[in-house]
């Protein structure tokens, strides 16, 4: 097995920079080692911290705000209805509600935008960041029971609320749903307790 060296882990990790920045990065002559690994270190650990000083390198340099426009990340969300509504709610933590787009596209909503880095002060280093940058894009099929072109968004704490009302005839269902939906032992034995 050929010795893993450093001038390996760096063209690994090249790879990687090359993709986040689109700017070529310095080559290494991998046959010809100029810092060849003793055979105890660990190589996978050496390219991943390679790969973190990377992202610290990128944060504190400004090239991280060179976002792709490829979705890098998907928020958290909450599906669910209401009597009235279906709604859809998702995490944007960071984000303003003009930085979001809501459209509905063949019975599909499209949530999508951009969280990007803003230093907090020019002198700023930072050691660690674990939060996600760069461009979103979340879908969700829509029921035939809705009215998109009617949908509501509101903006607090960080989550982003979209409601859609329901047409007429999906109240009716939730209605006709409910009142048919078979009761349980529980409820009747509740209901005697009480008649007696």
């Amino acid at each position: 097995m050929a010795m893993y060296s450093y001038d390996q882990v760096l063209t690994d990790v090249r790879q990687v920079y090359e993709q986040l920045t689109g700017l070529p990065a310095p080559k290494f002559d991998v046959k010809n080692p100029r810092f060849p690994l003793p055979d105890s270190a660990d190589p996978t650990a050496l390219v991943q911290s390679e790969i973190n000083y990377l992202n610290m390198y990128l944060i504190n340099s400004g090239l991280s705000l060179r976002l792709s426009k490829t979705p890098t990340w998907a928020p958290a969300a909450e599906v669910y209805e209401t009597p009235q509504h279906y709604l859809v709610n998702i995490e944007l933590a960071g984000l303003a509600e003009e930085e979001v787009s809501c459209q509905v596209i063949n019975n599909t909503l499209i949530v999508s935008g951009s969280r990007r880095f803003r230093r907090v002060s020019k002198d700023a280093r930072y050691h660690a960041s674990e939060r996600v940058y760069g461009t979103f894009e979340r879908l969700f099929p829509l029921p035939r029971y809705v009215q998109p072109d009617k949908l509501k968004t509101t903006f607090a704490n960080g989550i982003l609320e979209i409601a859609i009302p329901k047409t007429e005839t999906g109240r009716t269902e939730d209605q006709e749903t409910l009142r048919a939906k078979p009761s349980t032992g529980h409820e009747e034995k509740t209901g005697g307790k009480r008649g007696q």
